[in-house]
């Protein structure tokens, strides 16, 4: 298809004048001089990077033009980063979708054939052909995939759910985060975590680099809690920048936290630090763990992370001096073979000092039981859990054998195993929305599952080929200054949006999916299409209605739905769904010995497992999904051509020993390989200190043959998560031929 990309050039003569906030009138002047609209204020929620809930943005407007855009003061997270800015950029980018297209070509085709339609026609065709592979195969037929922005996700879930489809994932189910959650939620019964809390003596970053990834307030927040006493241990290969200040690093080898933390453990239990009475009282499998410990010496802990046992022994006791928190790693950590193991590990830690849930330790947060914070601004009733949790609709999804823990704990459903899923008969359709295929390990196997499919339609941004090509329609979506849905909750403030009108004939999805819901199921279920609707029949639960809210605006509404902040919840019956004391377990109780994984995998304790081993051939190990703090993986690429203006390549962190012991120099172009892709990848060399030797970093999400994901193999999973190995794939590296360069773009085939 031609017309739907723009080169870097052009797309630094079109936008670059938007980097720059004071002069953006000017594009529109000749605008405002033909038809005088007046300047108006709007609110809206920057969606740039992965953070839930997000960061608020102030816009000037003239009539149906965003002027400029500044920091939304009265917002909790208001302080912009780069990313946030560059949503002006992104809003008028010319290469935008701005109508729906579809196919006329067969799918495989070089050229899908690509030709505008109007809504009317792609809805119609879209309802009528999901409603046929209904009728044919059955519901679960039909896999629907929330990617990213995360904002589609309420309404969709409510798609899947009326139309009878149990098949239901997104990137977290895939990768990104919810690895971590299981962690917690297989452990304390539910997502806990901490940050930079002042009353905590020690404050653990573990596997985080939140410097960079991070809104601004972490970083002060970590800043005041110092200035107050509180010790920072950092537990990271890498040397982040919050490592570099830190009161001790252990710089322990990828992939061996769960030794790490086990020999912390038994530090702790030998020396008598933990909490007996919390142990006795709110814990079990306390025997079985503390057998699990008992090999964990400081100098065995030490052979096999690389951290110096004294360190260990350091850490453990600084850990024990409570009250202390982590803010533990939302991917890095869970990408591995053994991630799920490594992440129960420290939450063990935690669990065994009593640092749960009380002043100063990791917590749980104060929302009603029935709020979903991952998507951000819903509850269990807008997607009725009730019918995702039937026996019924589980047996009914692909991934209980691949993933039985998961299956068994996540409404989401996992689709790691797409191909195989495909190969079965079992999905013949698939509905994605922000759907991007390179999430995925050695992506092209999806993609050729996909091709494989009688029916299948997209809604992004931006037309991108490697995930759209064989789609038979392709959707645009409005922007986060163009919808109203999904509105913010941090604490107990609701945050909504003022926005300006879509550009062309984009819809925002929350439109989409209610739409296609009205038309395949009843409009009563999906309030007429309308997402302000769909947000009121959540909020008039907690005494409050979008246009109040409006009403308000600059300031967030606060609501009495959510319960004043309390600690030590468990004792207070404020966690289970039955009002009793105790944790979201099936014992009730805190588990370092899971009843669930022991009931799959016989033992329940975390363990250790030696990850992928380097070899000759392939000596250095790949953390793939690093960031940096103008860049956040895949979104902010051509995307918003002022950050590309900052990165123009992919990049990858080498050290100087690792560098020098190949001729690479800073800013040389090189080449990854793994023995799991004949691909070669290429990047840009950056010489640095902040990975240890035998490691570098890569982010994932480059285009052409700088895209990474290609080299992350699909035979090993995490068994627990069914997470694979992007931060534990062993590769080589070397400087790249001269005049061998990086290809932004390669066709889809």
């Amino acid at each position: 298809m031609t017309g739907l990309r723009m080169t870097r050039r052009d797309a630094l003569k079109t936008a670059s004048a938007l980097a720059v906030l004071p002069s953006v009138s000017g594009l529109f002047h000749s605008v405002a001089a033909q038809s005088a609209p007046e300047q108006w204020t709007g609110y809206t929620i920057c969606d740039h990077c992965n953070h839930m809930p997000m960061c608020g943005i102030k816009f000037d407007a003239v009539g149906n033009h965003v002027i400029g855009i500044h920091n939304w003061n009265e917002h909790r997270q208001k302080f912009l980063c780069s990313k946030g800015i560059a949503t002006l950029q992104r809003l008028y980018n010319p290469n935008r979708l701005l109508y729906p297209l579809k196919r006329t070509n067969p799918k495989g085709s070089a050229d899908p054939g690509w030709v505008r339609c109007s809504w009317d026609e792609a809805l119609k065709t879209i309802a009528s052909k999901l409603t046929e592979v209904r009728s044919k195969y059955g519901a679960e037929s039909v896999l629907f995939f929330a990617g990213d922005p995360k904002e589609p996700r309420p309404p969709l879930m409510r798609l899947a759910r009326y139309f009878g489809s149990p098949c239901y994932a997104n990137e977290s189910s895939t990768a990104c985060n919810k690895g971590t959650v299981l962690s917690a939620e297989l452990t304390v019964g539910q997502e806990c975590n901490g940050g930079p809390n002042p009353k905590a003596k020690c404050i653990a970053l573990i596997g985080t680099n939140k410097a960079w990834s991070a809104p601004h307030g972490f970083t002060r927040g970590i800043a005041g809690a110092r200035a107050k006493g509180s010790k920072l241990l950092v537990i990271d290969p890498r040397r982040t920048p919050f490592a570099q200040i830190a009161d001790l690093h252990l710089q322990l080898k990828q992939g061996t936290d769960a030794a790490l933390a086990l020999a912390m453990c038994r530090i702790i239990i030998k020396e008598g630090l933990t909490d007996k009475e919390f142990i006795e009282k709110w814990v079990t499998g306390f025997d079985a763990f503390k057998k699990a410990c008992e090999p964990w010496t400081p100098e065995k802990a030490s052979r096999v992370t690389g951290v110096p046992a004294e360190d260990i022994v350091k850490a453990a006791r600084m850990w024990a001096d409570g009250p202390s928190t982590f803010a533990l790693s939302s991917q890095s950590i869970s990408h591995s073979c053994n991630g799920v193991s490594g992440n129960r590990a420290y939450y063990c830690l935690a669990a065994i000092c009593g640092f749960i849930d009380r002043p100063g330790t990791i917590a749980f947060n104060n929302w009603p039981l029935d709020y979903v914070r991952w998507d951000d601004g819903y509850t269990k009733g807008f997607y009725d859990e009730e019918w995702w949790l039937k026996p019924e609709q589980k047996a009914r999804r692909f991934d209980k054998k691949f993933a039985p823990v998961w299956h068994e704990t996540q409404i989401f459903m996992s689709a790691n195993n797409l191909p195989e899923v495909v190969k079965e008969g079992k999905i013949h359709a698939f509905v994605g929305f922000g759907f991007n295929v390179m999430i995925w390990p050695s992506w092209l196997e999806y993609e050729h599952a996909i091709r494989k499919l009688d029916f299948s339609f997209a809604t992004d941004y931006f037309y991108r080929d490697e995930s759209h090509h064989d789609m038979d329609f392709v959707l645009p979506a409005a922007m986060n200054f163009e919808r109203y849905a999904p509105f913010a909750v941090h604490g107990n403030v609701v945050s909504v949006r003022k926005p300006v009108q879509p550009l062309g004939e984009a819809w925002e999805d929350w439109k989409i999916a209610l739409t296609i819901g009205s038309m395949i199921d009843t409009p009563e279920h999906f309030f007429d299409g309308d997402p302000v609707k769909a947000c009121d029949s959540i909020l008039k639960d907690w005494g409050l209605t979008y246009g109040g809210c409006q009403e308000k605006l600059p300031h967030p509404v606060p609501t009495k739905y959510f319960p004043k902040g309390q600690f030590e919840k468990y004792a207070k019956g404020l966690l289970r769904e039955d009002g009793k004391p105790g944790f979201r377990t099936p014992s009730g109780k805190i588990e370092l010995d899971s009843s669930i994984i022991r009931k799959h995998f016989k033992v329940g304790v975390p363990q250790f497992k030696a990850p992928i081993a380097p070899t000759k051939q392939y000596p250095l190990k790949l953390i793939n999904g690093t960031r940096k703090p103008y860049m956040t993986h895949s979104k902010t690429r051509e995307d918003a051509p002022y950050l590309f203006e900052l990165e123009p390549w992919s990049t990858v962190d080498i050290s100087p020993e690792d560098a020098k012991a190949r001729g690479i120099k800073e800013g040389d172009f090189v080449q990854i390989t793994s023995p799991h892709s004949k691909r070669v990848v290429m990047a840009r060399a950056c010489v640095t200190i902040l990975v240890q030797k035998g490691l570098i970093g890569m982010q994932y999400g480059w285009r052409g043959n700088m895209e990474t994901q290609c080299l992350i193999p699909r035979n090993h999973w995490d068994p627990i998560s069914g997470y694979g190995p992007y931060n534990e794939t062993c590769v080589q590296i070397r400087k790249a031929p001269e005049g061998v360069l990086p290809v932004r773009h390669e066709p889809v085939l």
